[in-house]
């Protein structure tokens, strides 16, 4: 299936496309442009350009593989398939939606043709079809056919197999989008919750493995989703258009790129020092969270955590982790109040502004922690511009 973890790819060295792209040509010049050898080789080559992140490149070998495949083999060969189908993932990380899902539509017919509809290689075909259908936006259209991908996993790998179970993630995570967190919950059943405090240290995990910015982080026991931006320094190459998961945590990470933000900054730009100083304050808020659970008793912590730009891009303004607690009782918030007084902290002033443009005191705590004292974490920032959570939210 196409693959769900957050896990890059050692980089293809230069020597090794070279390599490929001579081996290409020598088969070119002694067999032909057309010939099964050529066409396989050239098929390795776009693959390795894919890799690379060349990919006007491997868009132009694989249609010429793709050429190559339909001649020798015919147009409904496997190996044809395999090749259009890969040719799509190309278009997808180019962001040709349309061109991409018409291609997946006709690999996923005759896969279904040949080889049946719960075969895993036609299950790949519509797993493909459904991540680009949502990027693309049709969200509603995904929605009513992630249920046959789930029977057809159910059936080919079994009800508790881990490919089962992440297109499980994949459909909850989409019923989340489309504001049906009940239908989310009850899909994933016991693996619906976990401990906040696990949450937001993979959350920092993939922050730290990345060096990507954080733009938005939404946390809760039910998973999380970020949207992280690339800049010149981060650590992996990882582009605009990209997916990162973690399957265990339910963390959904989309890639964008600056020119996608409402106000777009330079992808020059150097934001590896402010995004490592969110990872750190996440995972400073985590282990503070984790106690809070241990204190109030389990289930008790009911919250929802985001990160605030209060003047995005200007970074020199400090980020906030906003701790959502509305959907616990007036006690345990006091009590947790209680906690952070208790905990060693910073306390940090920021003003709330009433609907009549008022300052005016609020309750809870904003602060900044030892481990983390570049990042704000409140109670109350940010707010009054956020519904409160559903029960199935935090």
């Amino acid at each position: 299936m196409e693959p769900f973890l957050a896990k890059e790819e050692p980089p293809v060295p230069e020597e090794s496309l070279a390599e490929l792209a001579e081996q290409v040509e020598w088969l070119e010049a002694r067999q032909g442009p057309l010939s099964l050898e050529t066409t396989a080789a050239r098929h390795e080559l776009a693959g390795a350009l894919h890799a690379a992140g060349r990919l006007a490149e491997a868009e132009e070998q694989y249609t010429r593989a793709y050429q190559g495949f339909a001649r020798v083999s015919g147009p409904t060969h496997l190996f044809t398939l395999t090749c259009m189908n890969n040719l799509a993932l190309v278009l997808r990380d180019r962001r040709k939606w349309q061109p991409a899902l018409e291609l997946l539509a006709t690999v996923h017919q005759a896969r279904a043709s040949l080889l049946g509809p719960a075969h895993p290689l036609t299950l790949n075909a519509a797993n493909n079809f459904l991540i680009i259908q949502v990027k693309q936006g049709d969200l509603e259209t995904a929605a009513r056919d992630y249920p046959t991908l789930i029977r057809g996993c159910e059936e080919a790998f079994g009800p508790e197999d881990g490919t089962t179970h992440a297109i499980r993630l994949n459909y909850a995570h989409l019923l989340r989008r489309l504001g049906r967190h009940r239908e989310a919950v009850e899909l994933l059943g016991e693996w619906a919750e976990r401990p906040v405090a696990e949450v937001l240290l993979g959350c920092a995990r993939t922050l730290r493995y990345t060096g990507l910015f954080p733009v938005a982080m939404t946390a809760s026991r039910y998973g999380a989703e970020l949207t992280l931006s690339t800049h010149a320094a981060a650590r992996t190459a990882h582009g605009p258009g990209e997916q990162l998961r973690d399957d265990e945590l339910d963390i959904v990470c989309e890639v964008v790129g600056p020119d996608e933000l409402e106000v777009p900054y330079s992808p020059d730009l150097d934001l590896l020092a402010p995004a490592d100083q969110v990872a750190d304050a996440i995972g400073a808020l985590a282990e503070h969270l984790a106690q809070a659970e241990r204190e109030l008793g389990e289930q008790r912590l009911r919250v929802r955590v985001f990160v605030h730009h209060t003047h995005w891009p200007r970074l020199s303004s400090p980020p906030v982790l906003t701790v959502d607690r509305r959907l616990m009782s007036a006690r345990d918030q006091a009590r947790h109040d209680r906690l952070m007084q208790a905990t060693d902290h910073r306390p940090v002033e920021v003003p709330q502004t009433g609907r009549r443009g008022f300052r005016r005191a609020a309750g809870g705590f904003s602060v900044l922690l030892p481990a983390a004292p570049d990042v704000i974490v409140s109670t109350v920032v940010g707010l009054d511009s956020r519904p409160a959570p559903s029960p199935y939210e935090a």
